[in-house]
């Protein structure tokens, strides 16, 4: 969960770091019932990241000031009265003791355009396969409010610092605007994915009826082959000048006209005669969003010959079909590049910093 503000880093951080949650009253109401079935009654709750970390099995497992804090505990969260397992911050990824959930969520603070963006982001996992099904479960009906309480936060900030207006992406200017710089016709899609550029960009690196496909309609654009669904050792990079098979088997090619690592990378196909005139550039840019998140923009410009070829493209078969291919596609890469950060190795106990 991310949210784009207009205020600085530091007073970003400042007040997220140290927000009270129970200024908003519903949530202050869930965290008094939780509270009433632990301990009995007890005045109004201060919910806040010290208050929690401070209440029985919760603590700060890592803080870099000005940019993230990360809380976890080790529980039974299942049960009506949760019984805690308390290790110290730099135990806490190693423990695997039978009969254990864990969980961790953190915030972070990041330099964004203008202003800046803060992500929450939560974990979830068990020490055994039983526990595993007993906390999912369990997340099956609290998780809901989880998400409220999370949603309702990152509401509070942005409302509080200011939301930030971001840009329109259809005027923006990318690499590759110069293959086809007359063009009428440009069609510009981008998804936030919550995963570092050099896992998208590996995605990226696999585009192709050579190697994965491309992420979309397979029975479409890859003749009914499933793209891979994750990252092949070999498939690393591209080359400028590389032709790369519209489909499998294929002698239609697009070409990479220009590729910077890790920022941008602009296909081209052009037809040669006797068919008719047709030139089209496809670019995909990486925006690095934060220190672990990605704003991938893709823009397809076209021109053609005669006009009334390049309208009929342009206003009838470009937009509903490469439209819709293109979502399926961002959506796809989302999945696959999101899937992937989660499941990357945990920090190592020796370099967590408390």
């Amino acid at each position: 969960m991310r949210i784009f503000v207009t205020a600085p880093p530091d007073v970003a951080w400042d007040t997220a770091r140290h927000y009270d949650l129970s200024e908003v009253p519903w949530v202050r109401l869930l965290f008094s019932l939780r509270t009433l079935a632990e301990k009995g009654p007890h005045e109004r709750p201060h919910i806040g990241i010290d208050a929690i970390s401070e209440t029985e099995g919760f603590s700060i497992l890592y803080e870099e000031p000005g940019k993230e804090v990360v809380v976890g505990a080790i529980g039974k969260f299942w049960h009506l009265v949760i019984p805690y397992q308390e290790v110290l911050p730099y135990e806490f990824s190693a423990f695997n003791e039978a009969g254990w959930g864990k969980l961790a969520w953190a915030i972070s603070v990041a330099p964004y355009q203008k202003g800046s963006t803060i992500a929450f982001e939560l974990r979830t996992t068990a020490t055994d396969e039983v526990s595993w099904r007993r906390l999912q479960r369990y997340y099956t009906v609290i998780g809901k409010f989880s998400y409220l309480i999370r949603h309702s936060l990152m509401t509070h900030l942005q409302t509080e610092l200011g939301k930030l207006a971001l840009p329109d992406t259809d005027a923006m200017p990318l690499p590759g605007d110069d293959v086809v710089p007359g063009s009428r016709y440009s069609i510009t899609h981008d998804k936030l994915i919550e995963a570092p550029p050099d896992i998208v960009w590996r995605y990226l690196m696999q585009l192709g009826g050579d190697r994965a496909g491309w992420y979309s309609i397979d029975w479409l654009d890859n003749k009914g082959v499933p793209s891979t669904d994750h990252l092949v050792e070999e498939w690393t990079d591209r080359r400028p000048g590389e032709a790369i098979p519209v489909l499998r088997d294929a002698h239609d090619y697009f070409y990479v006209h220009d590729l910077v690592q890790e920022k941008f990378m602009v296909l081209t196909v052009e037809s040669e005669p006797p068919k008719p005139h047709l030139r089209v550039s496809w670019a995909f840019v990486l925006e690095p969003v934060g220190r672990d998140a990605t704003r991938l923009l893709v823009r397809a410009r076209m021109q053609a010959a005669p006009k009334w070829s390049e309208w009929l493209m342009g206003h009838v078969y470009y937009p509903p079909v490469h439209g819709l291919m293109s979502a399926v596609q961002l959506r796809t890469l989302k999945l696959y590049a999101e899937r992937d950060a989660r499941m990357r190795p945990a920090v190592p106990a020796e370099e967590v910093v408390i």
